[in-house]
């Protein structure tokens, strides 16, 4: 009988994750690695997502219930004075990071993740790939999956200095429960996927499932993301905690210094239509980041394949950066279980997925032109400076992927 070939994860994010249970399906031993001691299900905020990414969720055995996502059937323009200027039936679905990411954990053997183990650097040769670790750890393996995020250890090693593009404005996030909204505010937003343009900005908001996945009115939450111009010496100040440490292009939030937020939230009250500026208010601890892009020229590097978003960073306005994730990973186990031959495999996931991630970064750009445009002074700033709100409505998501969630079809999956 074969060996069962050994497959080494490196970053235990719902792309790994993934990753690592398909490939356990494809008959791989995998051992994943995630540098964080504690529980990952406190990160993250509001989360767009597609069909695609349930599908994948099922052939890993995840039971896909409705109340992962919660539907939004229209996306409606909200003015300054809080009147609707324009609605669509263009409709979404939304949820919460932990909510798609907790299933995926628990799915997962605990005896082979191992937690609090940072990378230090990849060692491979003709038969077999090293993780050796900062502790001075190493393991061994056929194959190693960099799913280690923006700023994957593995790319910097193999391909230093392709690193995330600041696109010039930064992201507010935050998620307000729904019982603590306004009479005014719930009527006029709960059932919508809410757009502004304040000037030189943009907001988005929706409806998310709850605590517990929670979806009955009244248990359900609010999310907000606000995109901001922000040249790169404003960045610098509100990257840095109150120590004076800098944390580059994101902070943990407990770390975001207050008067920055006491500043936003003025900011959010006097600028944003009074419904959103209120939600906004309200938001317990926001987060902030940077917002940048990213693509590679390659995705593997002989036993070594880079997934999600240590290859390709999109801007957050395509709401796809998990649904790639997932779709990477279902790729290269397909590749790797179809191609007897590691080496013939990881070429078709690097052929198959290449051209995925340099459209979805595209089109993240471009539904980024009107904001990374209002750093420049307003006569340089041409038609880029300038979008019609529809417009945007009408673009915004990714697609290359189905925002609409076709729950019979998920449901006959399942059954």
């Amino acid at each position: 009988m074969a060996q069962r070939r050994r497959a080494l994860i490196v970053g235990g994010s719902i792309g790994g994750l993934l990753a690592g249970l398909l490939l356990r399906q494809a008959g791989w031993d995998v051992t994943l690695f995630e540098r964080s001691a504690g529980d990952l299900a406190d990160r993250g905020a509001g989360l767009g997502v597609a069909h695609e990414l349930f599908e994948v969720m099922i052939r890993v055995g995840i039971k896909v219930e409705r109340s992962l996502a919660f539907p939004v059937h229209s996306s409606a323009w909200i003015g300054q004075d809080d009147r609707i200027v324009f609605e669509s039936d263009r409709y979404w679905f939304g949820s919460a990071w932990p909510i798609i990411y907790q299933p995926l954990r628990k799915a997962f053997p605990t005896s082979d993740y191992r937690a609090g183990k940072t990378l230090a650097r990849v060692e491979q040769d003709a038969n077999s790939v090293t993780a050796i670790f900062t502790d001075g750890s190493r393991e061994h393996g056929d194959l190693l999956v960099a799913a280690d995020g923006v700023f994957s250890t593995v790319r910097r090693q193999f391909l230093p200095g392709v690193e995330p593009r600041s696109a010039g404005y930064i992201a507010w996030r935050g998620i307000v429960p729904e019982n603590e909204m306004s009479p005014k505010a719930h009527k006029l937003l709960i059932d919508t996927s809410a757009f502004s343009f304040p000037d030189g900005e943009q907001t988005l908001s929706l409806p998310i499932p709850g605590a517990n996945n929670d979806t009955r009115p009244g248990h359900r939450r609010y999310y907000f993301i606000w995109y901001r111009p922000a040249n790169s010496a404003r960045q610098a100040e509100l990257f840095t905690d109150a120590t004076g440490r800098s944390h580059g292009v994101s902070i943990p939030p407990p770390l975001i210094r207050p008067e920055f937020i006491a500043e936003m939230k003025q900011a959010a009250r006097t600028g944003l239509p009074p419904v959103l500026g209120e939600v906004v208010q309200r938001a317990a601890q926001p987060l902030l980041q940077s917002i940048t892009d990213m693509e590679v020229p390659q995705l593997v590097f002989g036993r070594v394949a880079l997934l999600g978003d240590s290859a390709f960073v999109a801007r957050p306005h395509v709401a796809a950066g998990t649904t790639k994730a997932a779709l990477d990973a279902a790729c290269l186990a397909d590749c790797l279980r179809d191609d007897a031959d590691l080496a013939t495999g990881l070429q078709r996931y690097e052929r198959e997925r290449m051209a995925f991630g340099r459209a979805i970064v595209e089109h993240s750009r471009h539904l980024g032109t009107y904001l990374e445009a209002q750093l420049k002074p307003a006569a340089e700033r041409g038609a880029a400076g300038i979008r019609d709100p529809r417009q945007i409505i009408a673009e915004y998501g990714a697609p290359h992927l189905v925002h609409q969630l076709d729950w019979d079809r998920l449901e006959a999956l399942q059954s």
